[in-house]
């Protein structure tokens, strides 16, 4: 029987897994990410820890799992998405992995958006935010003796599974799942965009090499080989963006299925058949699924996940070291803020993505000297939802004949079903959870084990692989009341964005 790796190189850690044909997963393995914040508000990872990381897991799931290693058939990664870093003439890295959370080309951001947004917008499927074309743009002017020295830009995952075929720098490669973020391509045909690379001038020749999700794109070298415990000359398939492998891994294969990723970034998306970029509210990403033909158009708070995580610190303490702290904490607001309080939560700590305002930061805004902590932690759960709420609405607008039956969910707050009973009220559409996790490694195994042809039906392979375990219907009284709550939330939000930009200079 043949075996397939799956490798997640996401932003809190690298995980990875070793799957059957049928999707059982037989092992799997966590390193934690370093993610390095300097003074300057750069955000990076080492490129080198990052390979070390998918070295150390790979040979801990091979030796856990029993498997021999010459029935490994494949493997592929998945990683960020909105990130980028430089690669040599030789292969080697040339800068760190210069994170979706670093904002330090957010003046570029603005930059692209005045001089063509709404091309980018049509050519590409986003506006211009913190992710790869103002990147390349801030290593362009501001670090130009590192950026000559870039043969051509990439993402994590791909240059990791290029370092373990061992391909030079000009066989650079990037899966067609990526393009979205690089706001110079043309997302319908899948080729870099001669008109938005003119405009900023940047070369086309230090654009990747695009590729399917499913290519083999070289075989483990002996080097690497030895490293993970497996033989030299393993296909190494492309693999994909973490979105698209989460969607993919949690069979969300129909049209009409919203799909949310409730993680370190708080993502919602919908699965479609065809391209309509947001050009009105330029808010909604539009990404390629890893099918060809289909897209996902989607949003997401730039790490709604971690405004959980600082909430718990600093307003839970007592619970911060627990296992189960978000169930605990979950527990006493149930308990104590039993319905909406009249609390709205920007959930924006660190600047809004969708749509590009990277100076937006978190706001309580209506609470008194009644609310209780547990009234600000129930907010934060709502104004993710909110914001999601809002991505909905953007959604329908551009797909106004599009029925949506379902969201699934999954991440660490698909356990919650206080949380889940929330979002279902506020979008008014029931919530599913499934009954598998780690669903990026398993939408990257899905990919290896596609590329080398051991099944020829990747949506029906995908769909079958997940089951619906609970589902959470709107409380339509509840869902009536939060109705009146969003125009409340989005006034509050766009209030709040002019008197951060205004006052711009203090959260730089």
């Amino acid at each position: 029987m043949p075996f397939f790796i799956g490798v997640d190189l996401g932003t809190t850690a690298t995980k990875t897994g070793i799957f059957d044909e049928e999707g059982k997963l037989l092992a799997v393995a966590r390193v934690p990410s370093n993610i390095i914040y300097g003074e300057n508000g750069s955000v990076i990872q080492k490129s080198e820890e990052m390979l070390q990381s998918v070295l150390d897991t790979v040979r801990e799931v091979v030796a856990k799992s029993g498997v021999k290693p010459e029935d490994v058939a494949a493997l592929a990664l998945d990683g960020q998405m909105a990130g980028i870093m430089g690669v040599g003439k030789d292969g080697e890295a040339v800068t760190p992995y210069d994170s979706w959370l670093d904002f330090r080309a957010a003046p570029y951001a603005q930059k692209m958006k005045e001089e063509a947004e709404e091309l980018i917008i049509k050519r590409s499927g986003m506006s211009p935010s913190i992710n790869h074309g103002p990147k390349i743009l801030w290593w362009k002017y501001e670090q130009p003796e590192v950026y000559k020295k870039i043969c051509k830009f990439t993402v994590p995952a791909c240059w990791v599974a290029q370092k373990l075929c061992g391909l030079s720098g000009e066989e650079t490669f990037m899966d067609y799942t990526y393009l979205h973020f690089s706001c110079f391509c043309d997302l319908e045909k899948k080729v870099w965009d001669d008109e938005l690379l003119g405009i900023f001038e940047v070369e086309k020749a230090k654009m990747p090499r695009i590729v399917n999700p499913w290519d083999v794109v070289g075989k483990l070298q002996k080097e690497w080989a030895q490293q993970m415990g497996l033989p030299s000359g393993v296909p190494v398939v492309a693999g994909c963006g973490d979105q698209a492998a989460n969607s993919l891994g949690a069979g969300v294969v129909e049209v009409g299925t919203a799909f949310d990723v409730a993680g370190t970034a708080s993502c919602f998306s919908l699965f479609v058949d065809g391209y309509f970029p947001d050009v009105r509210y330029k808010t909604l990403l539009f990404p390629r699924s890893v099918l060809d033909g289909y897209y996902y158009p989607m949003a997401y708070i730039n790490g709604g996940g971690m405004d959980l995580e600082w909430a718990r610190e600093e307003l839970f303490r007592e619970f911060s070291r627990h296992d189960n702290a978000f169930s605990l904490i979950t527990e006493k607001v149930e308990k104590v803020a039993t319905h909406p309080s009249g609390v709205v939560f920007i959930p924006h700590l660190r600047g809004r993505n969708c749509p590009t305002q990277p100076y937006l930061r978190g706001v309580f805004a209506g609470f008194s000297w009644e609310h209780k902590r547990e009234h600000l932690f129930r907010a934060i759960l709502e104004g993710i939802a909110f914001e999601y709420a809002f991505y909905l609405k953007v959604i329908r607008e551009l797909i106004p004949d599009l029925v949506f039956n379902e969201v699934r969910v999954i991440g660490g707050g698909a356990k919650s079903a206080f949380w889940n009973r929330i979002k279902a009220s506020i979008l008014g559409i029931p919530y599913l959870t499934l009954d598998r996790g780690e669903f990026a490694i398993w939408g990257a195994a899905l990919c290896a084990a596609f590329g080398v042809g051991v099944f020829a039906d990747l949506p029906a392979k995908a769909k079958a692989s997940v089951r619906v375990v609970n589902v959470f219907h709107p409380d339509e009284k509840l869902h009536r009341i939060y109705k009146k709550y969003l125009p409340y939330y989005l006034e509050t939000l766009e209030t709040m964005n002019g008197v951060f930009e205004k006052f711009k200079e203090f959260f730089i």
